[in-house]
């Protein structure tokens, strides 16, 4: 008999969707972005307005390896993280895998609706991008 380790739970299995990393095969390092991404956001380097995309972690939009995201908490510190990276996939705290390209601006057209859930509050109805929690631009949520 061995004493356990941890009481933590056991990550959830990791399961390869190529739906979900569409360009799985052409992956890049953080040290060598392609033209026009930054190496601390998941997309373009800003949107029109010079602001970052909100990461689907912490739902914030300062500069931080967004893949990697490890926060417990949002950016405000106001709410727990509903989801968490596990092999830099999106699941639910409790273990639901979520659909990564639904989090983004542009959403993501493949049918696994029960993955296109907020990464920030687990609604249905938008992506991380769109979600009230996330750190906006406005005076009252300075980036």
């Amino acid at each position: 008999r061995y004493p356990s380790s941890s009481k933590r739970p056991l990550s959830p299995p990791y399961v390869s969707h190529s739906a979900d990393f569409p360009d799985h095969k052409r992956q890049r390092s953080f040290r060598n972005p392609p033209p026009g991404q930054s190496p601390y956001s998941s997309g373009p380097s800003s949107y029109s307005n010079g602001t970052l995309p909100a990461c689907a972690v912490c739902l914030g939009r300062h500069r931080h390896l967004v893949i990697d995201c490890r926060a417990t908490r949002t950016w405000d510190n106001k709410h727990d993280t509903f989801a968490e990276r596990v092999h830099k996939a999106l699941f639910t705290r409790d273990g639901r895998r979520i659909c990564a390209r639904w989090q983004r601006e542009e959403g993501c057209s493949d049918r696994h609706d029960v993955r296109h859930i907020c990464s920030g509050c687990g609604q249905s109805s938008h992506g991380a991008q769109k979600c009230s929690r996330a750190q906006g631009t406005s005076p009252n949520h300075p980036v």
